[in-house]
């Protein structure tokens, strides 16, 4: 009998541990199914944000934006209306949300730059987002672009939001691009999703660094000044020091910023997919430009 007894007691500490490593399954099961709503309601908003803040419709200080003025969230017309407060609350996330959904539309555009709806193309438009998150939407037969309407409603776009990924100096590099009407001068740049060096070429993130890309313009002017739109390189040019030292005054400077000290490899990825992200779209931004795009729900 005393030779059982460890036995026996080895056995009841199997099943105790079975039991506590079960329990735990059990408990981390619950949570994750309890926290996946709000994980995905957080995704949501933070991307709406990214979106907002790339359509200058968001400052970097958390309010809103009109016309570049701060302005407040009128909840009954959902629309925004300049305010004399010299500071201004903060968008909560409800209403930038509520904003997101009134004034942004997600559409798809082909080679020919001509503008579909997803069931215009029989595609679902949750299952194209996540399949093509990683690699990015560019490069796709039908690739995506997001229409930003007028805070007045108008059939004329207030803007557009491309999306743009490359790869940085450890992994890919995330960002929407913010272009006005005439799909040539910007709006706003967000690197919403990178892993850069912290202090180096981390920065592409600060609301400083991405606040240079204002009012650039993506179609590169030749030296005279003038665009020929159908030929010109397409993107912003990072330079190693300022834009100042290295273009001056020079047409091409309308259309470059100043770089990063010690992230070349960044600054270089950056460069490459601004370049490869934005040159499928082409003949959208040329229609774009032309006054062809039109709101039409």
């Amino acid at each position: 009998m005393e030779r059982k007894k460890p036995l026996f007691s080895n056995f009841r500490t199997l099943i105790f541990v079975v039991i506590i490593c079960a329990s735990c399954a059990l408990v981390l099961s619950i949570l994750a199914e309890f926290l996946k709503m709000p994980q995905k309601n957080a995704k949501e908003l933070y991307r709406s944000k990214q979106l907002l803040l790339a359509a200058r419709i968001l400052g970097y200080e958390g309010h809103f934006l009109l016309d570049g003025v701060p302005a407040s969230y009128d909840a009954q017309k959902n629309q925004l209306v300049p305010t004399n407060n010299s500071r201004p609350p903060k968008a909560t996330s409800e209403e930038i949300l509520s904003l997101f959904e009134t004034r942004v539309i997600t559409r798809l555009t082909d080679k020919t730059g001509k503008v579909y709806t997803f069931q215009e193309v029989n595609l679902d438009e949750q299952e194209y987002l996540t399949i093509h998150a990683k690699l990015g939407y560019a490069q796709l037969p039908y690739k995506l672009i997001y229409l930003v309407k007028e805070n007045e409603p108008s059939s004329i776009p207030y803007g557009y939001v491309l999306p743009v990924n490359g790869y940085g100096l450890w992994d890919a590099i995330y960002g929407y691009l913010g272009l006005k009407a005439n799909g040539d001068t910007i709006l706003g740049m967000t690197w919403y999703d990178q892993k850069e060096t912290p202090g180096l070429g981390g920065e592409i993130a600060l609301p400083e660094w991405q606040g240079q890309f204002f009012d650039k313009v993506i179609f590169q002017k030749n030296p005279a000044g003038t665009t020929n739109f159908e030929r010109t390189s397409l993107g912003i040019k990072i330079v190693k020091t300022t834009v100042a030292e290295t273009y001056g005054d020079s047409p091409i400077s309308d259309s470059a910023v100043d770089g990063i000290p010690g992230a070349s490899i960044t600054v270089s990825g950056v460069n490459d997919a601004l370049r490869t992200s934005l040159a499928p779209y082409r003949p959208f931004l040329i229609r774009a430009h032309n006054g062809e795009v039109k709101i039409d729900e």
